[in-house]
């Protein structure tokens, strides 16, 4: 039985195709001049969430004080989000040592086995490489995100340090990355 709001079965359709159509505008202006900013709060500081990775983890934005967080909002089966995974990856890997954990926060609506076979398998992402489902886009709509790809750099202080679009200019995000690290 389908509820009110719901098309196919899957809750939050609609805010998911707003997305994807920003998505188009939104990555021409990140290629055409770099990062296209949106704000996650007034304040500044990133809202706290919860999400349970696909690997059966929880991970608690509140409790990452201390640390440096990457959180890219990507789509499983987005080619150009595709491109990103590598990226996010290395980068998790090469700052580790530094205190940074990079988390992908899934817009598709996958479930977690479905998401594990994508990131793991198909695009060989390592378990350093943090992947959650948005169920019910909660945690993009508390980021007031606009558009696929977009990247918050959280500081150790839980301030947003950086937020925008990267795509191929991987050099934008890894200075973004460094600079929250310092």
């Amino acid at each position: 039985m389908k509820r009110s709001g719901q098309r196919g079965g899957v809750p939050g359709r609609g805010l998911r195709s707003k997305l994807l159509a920003a998505s188009a505008a939104f990555a021409f202006a990140a290629l055409a001049g770099g990062a296209v900013a949106a704000g996650a709060t007034a304040s500044g500081r990133a809202p706290s969430f919860t999400v349970t990775t696909i690997d059966g983890k929880t991970f608690t934005l509140g409790a990452q004080r201390g640390k440096v967080i990457v959180i890219d909002f990507l789509q499983a089966g987005c080619s150009s989000c595709a491109e990103q995974v590598p990226v996010l990856d290395r980068s998790a890997a090469r700052f580790a040592s530094r205190g940074v954990r990079v988390l992908v926060v899934d817009l598709s609506g996958g479930s977690a086995h479905a998401l594990r076979s994508y990131y793991r398998g198909k695009l060989a992402a390592s378990e350093r490489l943090l992947v959650a489902p948005d169920t019910g886009l909660k945690v993009a709509q508390r980021y007031r995100v606009t558009a696929t790809g977009m990247t918050y750099v959280v500081g150790r202080d839980g301030s947003v340090r950086w937020q925008g679009l990267w795509l191929g200019k991987e050099k934008v995000l890894l200075r973004a990355i460094a600079q929250a690290a310092a």
